[in-house]
């Protein structure tokens, strides 16, 4: 029996199979950097937002419990975790010293404080040598921080601190993070995404005001 033409059923061509195949790698081709950018932009907005969260719980606490604070920036430990590493400690008057107030957090994977650019990152450019953490009595200068169970260096963190007031203290100095994408390598940094003149395309800035404490956020 004949089918009526309505109701005949074309074959697909393998030329045609191929032209859809080709139009599909064509696309994907233009999807994948895409979605990969998009993740890299994600993550580098939820580092932000952890640093942004912690200097203000920093500031909280300081006005709150009347005390100082510090958020600290883990250094060259020669650990995975250096230079994306962050704490926030508390002083505890009548000799109790400095104690933590939170957990160490990290950046996620592939984010990194950009301790490179000392100009635009002026947070690890201020290090506890350069800027101790206390400059009166008692005589502790600088607080005993410890990661995983290991003595940090006085060299190997940055810090800064918030006074009972909120602000922070020397706040006539800049106090900047940055983050980026990258990761260290040893003493070095190694930019994942560089732009044309070796700095990075994508960042996002920490700007803490030294005489209110507050942070702002600033993006390319």
């Amino acid at each position: 029996m004949r089918l009526p033409p309505s109701s005949r059923i074309r074959a697909v061509t393998l030329i045609e199979l191929l032209s859809v195949m080709a139009v599909l790698v064509i696309v994907a081709g233009f999807l994948v950097p895409a979605v990969a950018s998009l993740g890299r932009s994600t993550a580098l907005v939820t580092g932000g937002n952890m640093v942004t969260n912690l200097a203000n719980f920093a500031r909280q606490s300081a006005v709150s419990k009347n005390t100082m604070t510090a958020l600290v920036l883990l250094g060259g430990q020669g650990t995975p975790e250096d230079y994306r590493s962050f704490i926030v400690l508390e002083y505890l008057a009548g000799g109790g010293g400095w104690s933590p107030l939170s957990a160490w957090q990290t950046l996620p994977d592939g984010i990194t404080v950009d301790f490179a650019d000392t100009a635009n990152c002026t947070f690890y450019e201020k290090s506890p040598a350069a800027f101790p953490l206390l400059a009166g009595p008692p005589v502790q200068k600088n607080p005993p921080v410890t990661y995983k169970t290991a003595q940090v260096g006085a060299s190997a963190f940055s810090a800064r601190i918030y006074l009972p007031t909120g602000g922070l203290q020397s706040p006539e100095k800049p106090a900047q993070i940055r983050l980026v994408e990258g990761f260290a390598q040893g003493a070095q940094l190694v930019r994942t995404h560089p732009d044309g003149t070796g700095k990075s395309a994508n960042y996002y800035d920490v700007a803490i005001v030294g005489a209110t404490g507050t942070t702002k956020i600033s993006r390319p």
